[in-house]
């Protein structure tokens, strides 16, 4: 497994340098020819419905029956399908994410390249036969890799493939994923001969001085703002599925129309500019004329990075951040919630940044409000962004640690993160992900569920009663125990009220069919021995092994010093209690 994670790696360190760097590429290409001119530019702003159209070719070409897209469609085969994955995923999602992005689409290349790697490995585990587990760990290989090349963060790679996905930090889990994710940093560094990260910013723009306890509530309040918006999005994106579920159109067409919404927001930006005093509103330097809600938005974040805010014109600035991250959450919509190929990573990072930039320019126009860097805003701003839609606390801090490379950014990226997480559960409880595998009526329970049955004693469950009977009763009063007290299984005690065994109803049934011989049975002939009772202090954890060890619907739970029945748990009751923390999870 080790050997195969570091093939892994390698591999999808070279393919996910590849996709990315030809999509910017082309990004950069349509840039160039809108500034060429009027008809240059109006060109470009149409471009999203012919990449809508190359992408409803390619999905006819590599057909699909989940309507998803490439993190939702992973953790889908994870939960659901024994981690095995089709490998014309990979094709399907490499070319059709190419088409879309390039041509302006607002989505992101993670969420493919995740898909591609989880696809990859799904296939050679089950090419080598391997069992479900190690197919499990090989998918999550492939994913933590595509993250770990394309942002030149391993450590973001390896908490986001195990928070997001697979929702396992068991060793068996950790070790290969973590080997995966490294070579392909490494074999993306040893590419570029460069270990700069995407979003580079120089130090200087931090300040390196410690965080003091009086800067806290300003993160935080800048946690819980990007949290709820987060939450809307999320809210947001599970109702564009919807709808466009519901319009009277073919499926495979739906993409076409969502890049003509698209289009019309483009059309809307670019008409607004041509009648503003100063061009295009918030036009920004490397974008041009382009609308800045189009493609994966990562230079509209490197504008930002470097974004002066005066306080004269601060207010001016908040009121156009704000129409832009509207019409960001917009685009998005259109673009994926019709069925456009794409990720949700890059429009996360790129409305977390608007968000951080929002709030930067907010503490500059408000005097009571401690100014918050621009650098820092937008970088915090990223962090919790991709932390609060995706669940994924540590995954969002340390990808944005990573791309900074600054420590002096940690601390209060850390605290927005979880804060952000915090908002956005409280505020709508799936995440991006799961809220769109909740648009097509697909559940994914919480990992968090688990740890209840850890975390809940059996002397916090109310008991069914124990109705106890001694060895040498007669089997056949057990019929009217059972009728006076809705019971049907007994627990066995001798002369002092000890516990020595438990009469399973089941077997009362199976003596039932020979009733006459029932008359000169007793409870000595039925009891069971080899159950081990459970104590009040017992977990449910432990009584759920217990059950998966014995054929029985209940088990007795005994005082640990008199050891006397204190009352039964049931099977179903253990059930039921696990569902409903799932529900609550």
């Amino acid at each position: 497994m080790l050997l195969l994670a570091g093939l892994c790696g390698v591999f999808m360190g070279g393919l996910a340098l590849g996709f990315v760097g030809s999509i910017e590429w082309m990004q950069h290409q349509v840039v160039q020819f809108a500034r060429q001119g009027r008809t240059e530019l109006w060109i470009a702003v149409a471009l999203p419905i012919a990449g809508a159209m190359l992408t409803v070719l390619v999905f006819r070409l590599f057909p699909s029956s989940f309507k998803g897209h490439g993190v939702s469609r992973v953790i889908l085969a994870v939960h659901k399908q024994k981690s095995v994955l089709p490998l014309q995923l990979a094709p399907r999602q490499l070319l059709g994410a190419t088409a879309t992005i390039a041509s302006g689409g607002s989505a992101g290349p993670e969420g493919p390249i995740v898909a591609v790697g989880a696809s990859i490995g799904s296939f050679f585990s089950s090419w080598l036969e391997l069992d479900t587990g190690r197919r499990t760990t090989l998918l999550g290989c492939g994913a933590a890799a595509g993250v770990a090349a394309v942002f030149n963060a391993p450590i973001a790679g390896v908490f986001f493939v195990l928070e997001v996905i697979l929702r396992d930090f068991t060793t068996r889990t950790f070790t290969p994923i973590v080997i995966a994710s490294v070579t392909a940093a490494a074999t993306a560094q040893s590419i570029l001969q460069t270990s700069s990260p995407i979003f580079g910013v120089s130090t200087a723009a931090f300040d390196q001085s410690p965080l003091l306890l009086i800067q806290t509530p300003q993160y935080a309040l800048l946690g819980v703002m990007v949290g709820v918006a987060a939450a809307t999005f999320s809210l947001g994106m599970k109702s564009a599925h919807r709808l466009f579920d519901h319009l009277p159109i073919r499926a495979v067409t739906r993409p076409v129309f969502g890049a003509a919404a698209l289009v019309l927001l483009g059309a809307i930006w670019v008409l607004i500019g041509a009648r503003s005093e100063n061009g295009a509103m918030l036009e920004l330097g490397e974008l041009g004329p382009v609308p800045p809600f189009y493609g994966m938005g990562y230079t509209l974040v490197r504008e930002l990075l470097q974004l002066p805010i005066a306080a004269e014109s601060s207010a001016v600035l908040f009121g156009s951040l704000a129409v832009l991250v509207v019409l960001k959450a917009l685009a998005t919509g259109c673009t994926l919630g019709s069925g456009g190929a794409g990720g949700l990573f890059a429009p996360g990072l790129v409305l977390g940044a608007i968000l951080g930039a929002m709030f930067s320019a907010l503490t500059t126009a408000i005097p009571a409000l401690p100014d918050v860097e621009p650098a820092h805003g937008v970088l915090v701003g990223m962090g919790a962004f991709v932390a609060a839609s995706s669940h994924a606390p540590l995954a969002g801090a340390f990808l944005v640690y990573e791309l900074s490379h600054s420590y002096a950014i940690l601390l209060p990226l850390m605290l927005a993160a979880v804060i952000a997480t915090v908002a956005a559960r409280i505020v709508y409880a799936p995440s991006v992900y799961t809220a769109e595998l909740a648009a097509f009526n697909i559940r994914i329970a919480s990992v968090s569920a688990a740890s209840v049955l850890r975390g809940t004693f059996i002397r916090d469950v109310p008991l069914l009663p124990a109705i106890t009977v001694q060895r040498h009763d007669a089997a056949e009063g057990l019929i009217a125990l059972g009728e006076k007290h809705g019971v049907h299984d007994f627990p066995v005690v001798d002369a002092r009220g000890v516990y020595c065994g438990l009469v399973c109803g089941s077997d009362v049934r199976s003596a039932l069919v020979y009733r006459d011989a029932l008359q000169l049975l007793s409870v000595a002939e039925l009891v069971r021995t080899d159950f081990l009772p459970l104590d009040p202090q017992d977990t449910l954890e432990t009584a759920l092994h217990r059950f998966g060890r014995h054929e029985t619907q209940v088990l007795p739970v005994v005082d640990p010093i008199s050891n006397a029945p204190v009352g039964l748990i049931s099977r179903s009751q253990l059930m039921a209690l696990y569902n409903r923390a799932t529900e609550e999870a």
